[in-house]
């Protein structure tokens, strides 16, 4: 019989333990951001998530933002009153609304989706970039009338994997 030696177990333990996702998503201070986290509750059932800023640790989150208890936000997890789950939690759509987001903001973000069992939750590890608004262009016509045109910012916009379930 052979054994496994131990580089070859934490190497099986490395393999097993998550499923990372990383995406950016960019906003622009002031508006609203959504970053995306989602899971297939039809295979899992509806389970408890957490958001973090930072890495993921090997359980919870790390200067956690948000949780559920279920299919609903855990009253005492809340971080400010400007994060929301505003998807359906009972359709395994967890994605953070960061309300009136500043470049303070920016960072690495992380949602975990905690899969009954041993090393099965689903890690999601999001990097927002918030960028300041643009400035208004003016310009002058021939009549000496200004008009000033905004560029839009009332969107997210961010690279996405084609399937964003983990």
């Amino acid at each position: 019989m052979t054994g496994m030696s131990g580089s070859g177990y934490l190497l099986l333990l490395c393999l097993l333990t998550v499923a990372e996702c990383d995406l950016i998503v960019s906003g622009t201070v002031g508006n609203n951001v959504t970053l995306p986290c989602k899971y297939d509750v039809t295979h899992n059932s509806i389970v408890p998530i957490c958001w973090g800023r930072g890495d993921l640790p090997n359980s919870k989150c790390n200067n956690q933002l948000i949780s559920t208890d279920y299919a609903k936000v855990s009253k005492d997890s809340l971080e400010s009153s400007r994060y929301r789950l505003l998807g359906d939690l009972e359709k395994g759509d967890v994605s953070l609304t960061i309300l009136n987001v500043s470049e303070l903001d920016s960072g690495l973000y992380g949602c975990r989706v905690e899969i009954y069992g041993w090393f099965n939750d689903h890690k999601n590890h999001i990097e927002l970039k918030v960028q300041k608004a643009t400035e208004p262009i003016t310009f002058r016509t021939l009549d000496n009338v200004t008009s000033t045109e905004q560029t839009p910012s009332n969107y997210t916009q961010g690279t996405y994997p084609k399937n964003i379930y983990i």
